[in-house]
């Protein structure tokens, strides 16, 4: 069972601490959202299909191609440096405003949709 608390700046806390998981705690502005959450929260952690999403619901997928472009990609040859930068440019500009967790199946087939129609520019 979760506990609500109502913090002195008005907005509502849920606390979630159950045996084997992590704890889990999360503010909202209503109430309601607050006991919403939590009630998804803890069926999806009685039915084992629990992810801790604190981590990708932060991050957004500008910041974790950037991130690979400079932590990864300087260790692979010249020619896969240069192809995976302008793969992530192209994924930035379409989807990088969107958080790791947010992206769906749907957003990116969007994606891919929108790509097939665009005109490709010949290799030289």
């Amino acid at each position: 069972m979760a506990t609500l608390v109502k913090t002195p700046s008005g907005t509502w806390k849920a606390l979630i601490r159950k045996n084997g998981w992590p704890t889990v705690a999360k503010t909202f502005r209503t109430k309601r959202d607050a006991e919403d959450w939590s009630r998804r929260t803890e069926e999806e952690m009685v039915r084992g299909v629990y992810i801790r999403r604190s981590g990708s619901e932060k991050m957004t997928l500008e910041a974790a191609l950037k991130r690979y472009l400079s932590d990864i990609t300087p260790t692979k040859k010249p020619t896969t440096q240069r192809g995976e930068t302008s793969k992530a440019k192209k994924l930035i500009e379409h989807l990088g405003k969107y958080s790791m967790a947010a992206l769906s199946a749907e957003i990116i087939a969007s994606y891919r949709d929108k790509r097939l129609n665009e005109p490709t520019e010949p290799f030289h």
